[in-house]
């Protein structure tokens, strides 16, 4: 058996099925494939389909890293898992039936990092800041929670995944993250556009399948899974632009992206969707001297067709808008009737109580206002706020170190790569500012922290050419003539 593996032909083959776990058409084959659960689900709500979708690509994502000894292989699956579970609503009780399934995936992980083993290395330029954050994670609540609260599993799980558990694998990326013969930088953006694809092929699926009640109603339709999925599609977005470099067709996904974000009902996907899009536009008009003109076209073209249709447009989307407005006008009245004004209000008294270390992760205090679902923490839906009440004056310094080292990172070598992730970071940010986001482990820190993982790698060996907004002119000098 040993010499079989060793062979050449095994060897030849095993490389060439590596090769196609990274390629675009796997990633489509598994996008279709998902779409598959998700549809059933959307027609069965009440199967427990996407549980089952849940647990299928979470194999599939340990037997992708079983077979490749690249860890970029599972990264397809993962997402694709992490879109189908956003369905799963308050399931724990559900998944927790399934705790032994566990036991496959950690052996499969397990035997990845072992047989394809690299050497640990320490470096990277965020592992400062990230120790930092680590410690005043760990220290949040700090004579304040109680034991109990502090290790609970909700508690712990949260703690080691924000901090300490990032840490390793940010640790365990950077080490296994190599450049190899093909581009990082294009197998990113590849899998996070195709990803937004189907992020967007779950919004209007769910129409299509509900096309009478939309009819009916002629409004957006309810979706409990609307700030998940619009987070997702807002990190893609900014690759699609990215794509576009080389592939102008691509353009197409990023107002596709934020037509399916519009769809979802969300209001932080409305307003933080938008100034995302004009962001990457603004952006890619500047750098992206070749399409300056397509991408103005496209611009007038939208603009002109918003002012026919803004009528149909405010009557579509309507409803949310006026859940928007309602928002805000009931925040600045100050009226008790919006359970994230009440949580910022408890999360500012939850920090002036508690200012060094903060009430810490644990802390349930504030579940009359909203009781969160099992295995969810207390969460305060916006990140200065969640940050300061959590973890205090230390929390506040530690995050805003890490985020000053993340842009210095970004900005001190721009790159068109290095401006997307920029974009789709700060995606995340924004839309952390009304709902958890950045503080959910997986998928989105751990998204987060591949990227700039591989923005590291990229800017150590793979060859990117700084932008310049202008283009540069070569001086010519002439020799005098003697």
């Amino acid at each position: 058996m040993h010499s079989v593996l060793k062979s050449e032909k095994f060897q030849d083959n095993l490389k060439k099925v590596r090769t196609f776990l990274l390629s675009r058409e796997w990633m489509v084959v598994l996008s279709c494939f998902a779409g598959i659960f998700t549809t059933l689900d959307a027609y069965f709500p009440s199967a427990g389909i996407e549980i089952y979708g849940t647990l299928v690509f979470a194999m599939i994502v340990g037997v992708c890293m079983v077979i490749s000894d690249d860890i970029l292989a599972g990264l397809m699956p993962f997402m694709l898992t992490a879109l189908v579970a956003i369905k799963c609503y308050d399931s724990y009780d559900v998944f927790i039936q399934y705790k032994w399934f566990a036991v496959p995936l950690v052996i499969c992980l397990l035997f990845h990092f072992i047989v394809y083993r690299k050497k640990l290395v320490f470096g990277g330029s965020l592992r400062g800041s990230m120790a930092f954050v680590s410690a005043a994670i760990l220290l949040g609540g700090f004579g304040f929670i109680s034991t109990e609260e502090y290790f609970a599993p909700t508690s712990l799980y949260h703690m080691l995944g924000l901090g300490a558990g990032m840490l390793f694998l940010y640790i365990l990326f950077y080490s296994n993250i190599q450049v190899r013969e093909y581009s990082i930088i294009e197998k990113l953006t590849t899998i996070m556009v195709i990803t937004g694809c189907f992020a967007s092929f779950m919004v209007i699926s769910y129409y299509l399948v509900n096309i009478n009640k939309v009819i009916d109603t002629g409004t957006v339709i309810y979706l409990q899974w609307r700030n998940n999925c619009s987070t997702v599609l807002m990190l893609a977005m900014p690759f699609a632009f990215m794509q576009a470099n080389k592939k102008s067709y691509a353009t197409v996904f990023g107002f596709v992206f934020f037509f399916a974000i519009l769809l979802t009902g969300s209001r932080g996907g409305m307003v933080f969707g938008g100034l995302e899009l004009v962001m990457c536009i603004v952006m890619f008009m500047l750098y992206d001297r070749r399409r300056r003109l397509a991408y103005f076209i496209i611009c007038l073209c939208l603009l002109f067709g918003f002012l026919i249709f803004s009528r149909l447009f405010t009557s579509f989307f309507g409803y949310t808008i006026d859940r928007l407005f309602s928002a805000i006008s009931g925040f600045l009245a100050g009226e008790q009737n919006e359970v994230r004004a009440i949580h910022y209000a408890r999360g500012i008294n939850d920090f002036l109580n508690n200012p060094v270390f903060g009430t810490g992760l644990g802390y349930m205090g504030n579940r009359d206002v909203h009781p969160s679902k099992e295995f969810a923490l207390c969460w305060y839906h916006c990140e200065p706020i969640q940050i300061a009440a959590s973890f205090g004056t230390l929390g506040i310094l530690a995050y805003g170190y890490q985020f000053i080292r993340r842009n210095i990172l970004l900005w001190r070598r721009a790159t068109l790569f290095n401006m997307t992730v920029f974009l789709s970071y700060m995606s995340l940010e924004f839309m952390s500012l009304v709902n958890p986001g950045i503080f959910c482990p997986l998928p989105y820190l751990m998204l987060v922290t591949v990227f700039f993982v591989a923005v590291e790698k990229c800017d150590e060996g793979e060859y990117q050419e700084k932008l310049h907004i202008r283009k540069k002119r070569k001086l010519s000098l002439k020799k005098e003539k003697v």
